[in-house]
């Protein structure tokens, strides 16, 4: 940890990656510090201040001086890519990851109760018979199956992330920092395991074509993860009121892609 914050450490974020400011800026991982100045530069650029974690956001700040240069940060959407498979053309992230595990306890118990001792009537039914305590068990044993198979589940899925809270301050707008955090960041998440095409993101329309540029696409609505409704919600109505259409977009490529 951190001996001045008690922030979690990270190894230095893709130093290597070359900069214009080299010198001037540096980049590193949040820490706990960080976070009233990101939520306040936030609010005032009616961003979304919410879902905000140190050990999630990539800083900029000046060599010299230490002022907030930019950040942006990706944080997880859903544990799991997998579509339902009961839609056609379902969107990422709407898939139950604990759905396969469901039925398979099911089939378990239901294999159990036909192989167990039949007793007649409502015995079975009453706490007391031998029966009712013996697929209470089962169930039990069921129960602690499920939660294992769920969990290795969660352990296998591929996530799905947002790239989000990204921000340059007006003085440095246009001197290629806000492309060099993103690649930066989508390098992390590359680094950790992570694929392009499970990263999504939410902007307004003139900053579109920016974002096409550093590897994203637009996408419609309802390709969309389901987790992304209600930030889509609250973005279309700060759209309205600044003027501004709102573009919803997706990574381009896979897991080993380099970035640009």
């Amino acid at each position: 940890e951190d001996p001045a914050d008690g922030s979690q450490a990270h190894p230095p974020p893709l130093l290597a990656l070359p900069s214009a400011f080299a010198g001037r800026l540096e980049y590193r991982f949040g820490q706990q510090r960080d976070m009233l100045p990101i939520a306040t530069r936030l609010l005032r650029e009616k961003m979304n201040p919410l879902f905000l974690s140190a050990d999630r956001f990539l800083v900029c700040r000046e060599s010299d001086s230490g002022a907030l240069v930019g950040f942006g940060q990706i944080r997880q959407l859903a544990k799991s890519n997998a579509a339902d498979p009961a839609r056609f053309d379902a969107p990422p992230g709407s898939g139950d990851v604990g759905q396969p595990a469901d039925d398979d306890a099911w089939d378990d118990f239901d294999r159990a109760y036909a192989a167990s001792a039949p007793e007649s009537g409502l015995d079975a039914l009453l706490p007391w018979s031998a029966r009712y305590r013996e697929l209470a068990q089962r169930a039990a044993v069921q129960r602690e199956r499920r939660r294992s198979r769920v969990s290795q589940a969660e352990t296998e899925a591929a996530p799905l992330w947002e790239l989000a809270s990204v921000y340059v301050g007006e003085q440095w707008r246009g001197r290629g920092v806000g492309s060099e955090l993103v690649r930066r960041l989508c390098a992390w998440h590359v680094q950790r395991g992570g694929a392009r095409r499970d990263l999504y993101l939410i902007t307004l329309e003139p900053t579109c074509g920016w974002y096409e540029g550093l590897g994203f696409s637009r996408v419609e609505r309802q390709d969309l993860p389901p987790q992304m409704g209600l930030e889509v919600a609250a973005g279309e109505a700060v759209s309205w009121v600044l003027g501004n259409r709102l573009v919803c977009m997706r990574g381009t490529g896979g897991a080993g892609e380099k970035v640009r």
